[in-house]
């Protein structure tokens, strides 16, 4: 049995985007990824993204600090009422991306990231609504969780506050999580979490593009690939004296309509330049490629003896499958055309997060395409350590 306690199918039929689901020991082995200790220090880093929420004895309610932190505002925090949360947890600690490999069943280009929070008792960041999937995995400690069974209809926000907080919450259930619970939500529903003692949750958020996102950012990859055709100007039709120079001449408007048009693309390349969007990097992001290149001689030698091999989380990973078995592999927005004798290499490489090399010495198409993702930082050789 899944994670979720029943078939994925069956979840995404009749829970995914329509009604939360609870499931007790969802994850009865879990082990948390680190401390509290270790998440504060971890906050304190330049370049991870980090905030501390107090409801009450900051200078406003709800007050919000951004990292990194000095580590002389942990010393000074209360023993209740505040909450640590760090983002992109799976960009830092290796453990907490292999969380996202019991979701695999939700398509890459949806995943957004791991967050992690800490509360204190009492700790919370407010009653409110994401704009994404998210399943709550409770780690050490217990949190109650208030939360409402339906779409939540009164979204109206209090004023005046860094978060955004529900100006009226009435939620209809009510469940204290402990360690290995989980907690499904979909977009549009309000919940609260408090913690009931000090605790450390998981967030697993799938995000979904706006509509204006994608239209903003197809117009700005159609221009750029138009070519001398997107270098033409607008050229008038036959006019008539202006009436009244405000008014917009039907035939200039026709010319308009036209040339927008013109923009318009195949299935092919809105799915291609879709592939790209969805798995490009976010700002701050960027892929690492070794420091020191890797001779095809040295990635073969590693592979033979079985050497980890450990996908860069820093961008999504997605394919489109092409004519005569070949695929277009997509890694942090890159598109890489894949030959068919490494299609399945590549598809493996979209299906999970860490790899023993022998498992992946098939054939030379495939040692150059893992040579490809290495050089570009997709893919890097790691030591793996186990906690005690």
């Amino acid at each position: 049995m899944s994670v979720l306690g029943m078939s994925a199918a069956r979840f995404l039929r009749e829970y995914w985007q329509k009604k939360p689901l609870l499931v007790r020991g969802a994850f009865p082995a879990l082990r948390d990824c680190l401390t509290p200790e270790e998440l504060a220090g971890l906050s304190c880093e330049e370049g991870v993204e980090s905030r501390i929420v107090r409801e009450r004895g900051g200078r406003e309610p709800w007050e919000v600090t951004f990292g990194p932190h000095p580590e002389s505002r942990f010393a000074s925090l209360p023993e209740r009422g505040w909450t640590l949360l760090v983002q992109e947890l799976n960009r830092h600690v290796p453990e907490a991306a292999l969380l996202l490999e019991h979701f695999s069943f939700v398509p890459n280009v949806r995943v957004d990231d791991v967050m992690v929070s800490y509360a204190a008792p009492g700790g919370s960041v407010g009653p409110h609504l994401d704009s994404y999937d998210v399943f709550l995995i409770q780690g050490m400690g217990r949190r109650r969780w208030r939360y409402d069974t339906s779409r939540t209809s009164d979204t109206r926000l209090r004023d005046g506050l860094d978060l955004r907080i529900l100006r009226r919450f009435t939620p209809d259930a009510d469940e204290v999580l402990g360690p290995g619970d989980m907690l499904y939500l979909p977009p549009g529903f309000a919940h609260h979490g408090v913690a009931v003692t000090p605790c450390l949750t998981y967030s697993i958020g799938f995000r979904a593009p706006g509509f204006g996102e994608m239209w903003k950012a197809f117009a700005a990859h159609a221009s750029a690939r138009s070519g001398p055709e997107g270098a033409r100007l607008l050229v008038d039709p036959p006019l008539a004296p202006a009436g009244n120079p405000g008014a917009i001449p039907p035939r200039l408007l026709a010319r308009v309509r036209d040339a927008v048009r013109s923009m318009e693309a195949s299935d092919d390349a809105i799915d291609r330049f879709f592939a790209s969007f969805a798995t490009r990097l976010s700002p701050g992001h960027d892929l690492t490629p070794p420091r020191k290149s890797l001779a095809t001689a040295e990635i073969e030698k590693r592979l033979a003896r079985g050497d980890t091999l450990v996908r860069s989380e820093e961008g999504r990973w997605a394919f489109l499958p092409r004519p005569r078995g070949a695929l277009l592999l997509y890694v942090a927005g890159e598109e890489i055309e894949v030959d068919a004798r490494a299609a399945d290499l590549a598809k493996a490489l979209c299906a999970s997060r860490r790899f023993e090399g022998r498992e992946l010495v098939k054939n030379a198409a495939g040692r150059a395409l893992l040579a490809k993702l290495i050089a570009l930082g997709g893919l890097a050789f790691v030591r793996v350590e186990t906690r005690p």
